[in-house]
């Protein structure tokens, strides 16, 4: 009997719910009050904290920031009131900034066009790691939950004329709203937005749907653009010696250069790279705070100022000169190319072979060294770029970037929604991932020292972007570039040199220590890749600048005067 009466009750709430009755515009103001409140709070408290750290304001200033959202939130939410589409569109837009308002709040992301392009090429394995219990209990109840009251109340739709005069009014009534307070305090709104240009990042949801709307743009409605050729006849340059060239280019994932102890750091995250003779670039900055441009932008001869993923994706990259210049080049994957490889000979890593490595989801890096020491132990050409792209220390799930047994650094944190962990917990989880990449770095290096003596080996780690552990409460990374912390744009780079090319160095004066000099001293950036692995490749290109060839800046043994163009297969 009580269950009954119970039922009777959820259902006569239900009754009630789905009897409520807002005409268009009530519904409409109720859902703009909503956003401005609660989805915007990033926003709002951000634009208010800049004004009252001002010396003097003034208090209507102040209390006309939430009136001119609300009334911009009316005239933009007015766009999908249309009868039919009101609705459905509300509900979209509340479940979408939901999880918009939890990456803000937890992360401090904003959603930019950078932040959508990594965002849809995320797969759905990365795009799970983000899944916890917080995550569903905020999905729930600051999306879910209006979305069902949207869905359930009766709107009182009129006549369509009317219903068209009523909108209009209150369109009006908003724009007028904006005009006044823009007049009143015009001079006070320009002087903080100027200050604080980054707090419209935070708007919600004309921020994401502008960037969504440019993305798809680029991606599907401009017609698809020429391949542009940059260099049809790149050369290979070889010396007199039949010494073979070998090249490991490894490119790590979500690495900061801080938590390197190469770098000063004051925990030894890198025991295992610690005998071998590296040299560490310690002012090392990234094209981008995300894969989907920083992977692309290092390997393309564009330079960060002038990036564009589109212009790149349709034009000749290192990989691709390198090649035709006959270099024997392998990407072997771990986490994607972003189209960087779509040219070369790649090996995309199973996640779901049988490997204590591998979950079916992801797979630990040491997973790459068997393809590596497989292609090492079949060389065939006289010069050999293998590029090894890692899947690094890419959170939130740091955890699962590391087997049990490299555990270095305790206590840590086993979970998704890292802003609960302690620092403490969170940075020794962290570095724990550094650590790993560092061992797996080692092995490549003792991977290469077994080569045979007339084979000048050399290696070369970079990061594609850092990453943020809750400096200045953000994490994660992927913020818009001039926004962003410098722990997601300083980002490690290792050198290291086989005994071959270290005897050479040491009959060229030493230049190996005016190597170290530059990386201990100069400011060196993503733009320098292109340029220092042709250097490095002795592949001779119009698209070289030898101005941004690190390695040449101390005329390295790789620029000898002695070498000569060689007729390699595919060069013209």
């Amino acid at each position: 009997m009580f269950w009954e009466c119970v039922l009777r009750q959820k259902i006569s709430n239900m009754c009630r719910l789905s009897s409520f009755n807002l005409t268009a515009n009530q519904l409409l103001m109720l859902v703009s009050l909503y956003f401005t409140l609660v989805m915007n709070f990033p926003f709002l408290s951000g634009f208010i904290g800049a004004i009252t750290a001002l010396e003097q304001y003034k208090l209507l200033f102040l209390l006309s920031v939430p009136v001119l959202l609300f009334s911009l939130m009316i005239l933009l939410l007015s766009v999908f009131s249309i009868r039919y589409l009101m609705k459905p569109a509300l509900i979209i837009l509340t479940l979408i900034s939901t999880l918009v308002f939890y990456g803000t709040l937890n992360y401090g992301v904003v959603f930019d066009y950078g932040m959508i392009e990594n965002s849809v090429e995320t797969h759905s394995a990365e795009a799970m790691s983000y899944l916890n219990v917080e995550l569903v209990l905020f999905f729930l109840g600051i999306g879910v939950i209006p979305a069902l009251f949207i869905y359930s109340v009766n709107v009182n739709y009129q006549r369509f004329s009317h219903e068209l005069l009523q909108r209009a009014k209150l369109m009006v009534v908003s724009f007028l709203s904006v005009c006044i307070i823009a007049w009143a305090y015009y001079p006070s709104y320009s002087a903080v937005a100027r200050n604080n240009n980054y707090l419209k990042k935070y708007l919600v949801p004309s921020q994401y749907l502008s960037s969504g709307y440019k993305f798809a743009r680029d991606r599907l409605l401009y017609s698809d653009i020429e391949f542009n050729i940059i260099d049809a006849t790149p050369k290979l340059l070889t010396s007199d010696s039949q010494d073979r060239q070998v090249t490991v280019m490894i490119v790590g994932e979500t690495a900061r250069a801080k938590n390197f102890s190469h770098n000063g750091y004051e925990k030894d995250t890198n025991q295992y790279t610690q005998p071998f003779d590296l040299i560490s670039f310690q002012n090392m900055q990234s094209c981008g705070t995300a894969t989907a441009v920083s992977v692309p932008c290092m390997f393309s001869a564009l330079a960060r100022e002038n990036f564009e993923r589109r212009t790149a994706d349709n034009q000749q990259n290192l990989l691709d000169l390198a090649s035709l210049a006959g270099v024997d080049v392998l990407w072997v994957d771990n986490n994607g190319c972003k189209g960087v490889c779509a040219r070369v000979p790649t090996i995309k890593i199973d996640v779901n072979q049988n490997n204590p490595l591998c979950d079916g989801e992801y797979c630990q890096d040491g997973v790459l060294l068997e393809p590596l020491r497989e292609k090492l132990a079949n060389l065939s050409a006289p010069s050999t770029l293998i590029v090894l792209h890692m899947m690094g220390s890419h959170g939130p799930t740091y955890f699962k970037r590391y087997p049990k047994e490299h555990t270095v650094f305790n206590p840590e944190c086993a979970r998704s929604d890292i802003q609960n962990c302690s620092d403490k917990q969170l940075q020794n989880t962290y570095d724990n991932t550094i650590a790993y990449t560092d061992f797996v770095l080692s092995q490549v290096i003792e991977s290469l020292q077994e080569l045979p003596a007339n084979t000048n080996a050399s290696m070369l780690y970079v990061s594609d972007h850092g990453e943020s552990l809750g400096e200045s409460g953000a994490y994660l990374h992927g913020f818009p570039y001039a926004l962003s912390p410098d722990e997601q744009r300083e980002i490690p780079m290792l050198v290291w040199f086989s005994d071959q090319e270290a005897k050479q160095a040491i009959q060229q004066q030493n230049k190996q220590q005016c190597l170290e000099n530059i990386a201990r001293n100069n400011s060196i950036n993503h733009d320098y890749i292109f340029h220092s692995m042709l250097g490095l490749l002795k592949v001779q290109s119009s698209s070289y600048q030898k101005e941004l060839d690190f390695f040449s800046q101390c005329d390295f043994p790789i620029h000898d005067n002695t070498l000569q163009l060689a007729q390699t297969k595919g060069a013209k």
